[in-house]
């Protein structure tokens, strides 16, 4: 067994990152581009509320990245976090384009933005920094 040096393990790990990241992004494009362009369905009255139903996903993928991700300092923990948020950004995409009936091509748009603000730019740092203790202020 052959021991991988720490700056190639990290850049490694790093690169399954990106691979998740990239494959959920091209997933969603594809989805789109073979599914989802076409003439947009005619507005229903009741269809204006369904056709919002991708933003619930989306909101959640804003704050599992802005809000949770940014807690964790382990990236063995991360991951499962930034997998998450990824799904949510993307399912908002898919039931925009789905059921996003009139909205159909903002809520793909926004899917795409989701996914987009989880590009994996900051994952070399959860590999580099060193692990701070947690905080307890003294007083």
């Amino acid at each position: 067994m052959t021991m991988i040096p720490d700056r190639e393990r990290i850049r490694l790990q790093v690169l399954v990152w990106w691979i998740i990241w990239a494959g959920i992004l091209a997933g969603l494009l594809t989805i789109y581009y073979f599914l989802g362009r076409g003439p947009k369905p005619a507005g229903a009255p009741g269809q204006a509320v369904t056709g919002l139903i991708g933003l619930g996903p989306l909101f959640l993928s804003i704050i599992t990245r802005w809000l949770v991700l940014p807690r964790f300092r382990d990236p063995i923990r991360a991951l499962p976090v930034f997998v998450a948020g990824l799904a949510m950004a993307e399912a908002g995409g898919i039931l925009g384009i789905f059921l996003g009936g009139p909205y159909r091509d903002d809520l793909f748009l926004l899917g795409v933005l989701g996914v987009l603000q989880f590009t994996p730019l900051f994952a070399r740092r959860l590999f580099e920094s060193p692990k701070p203790a947690e905080f307890f202020p003294r007083g």
